[in-house]
């Protein structure tokens, strides 16, 4: 089987997002990341790179850490998490709730479809 058939998947904690293998792909590399909500109430992440960040026209407090790592890359934050659930109305706790996942090549965006819950 080709690992990129299989789907990206994130888990949605109250603490944390976590991302699979192949949904993490796209963040080897990322010095940070920005989260946000889009129109349908997806959740987005754009990796950035550290020269992106450097260029100091972004507002350093919507920076987010990504930890990346072979099998998995998470992003911790209890107040993103808190800002996420009131944005989406999600219930978050300690028991995960998966959601797949798309990465969109042209918007250099990760995608959290939160009406694919599985």
């Amino acid at each position: 089987f080709d690992s990129k058939e299989r789907e990206g998947v994130a888990s949605l904690y109250d603490n944390n997002i976590t991302l699979n293998v192949e949904a993490s792909v796209p963040f080897e590399y990322a010095y940070r990341v920005k989260v946000g909500v889009d129109e349908k109430k997806n959740i987005v992440i754009a990796p950035l790179s550290k020269e992106r960040v450097l260029r100091g026209d972004l507002d350093e407090y919507s920076l987010l850490e990504i930890a990346y790592k072979r099998s998995y890359s998470r992003i911790c934050s209890t107040s993103l998490m808190k800002r996420i659930a009131a944005e989406t109305g999600l219930t978050l706790s300690k028991e995960a709730k998966r959601f797949a996942t798309s990465w969109d090549e042209d918007d250099n965006l990760l995608t959290i479809h939160l009406d694919k819950e599985g």
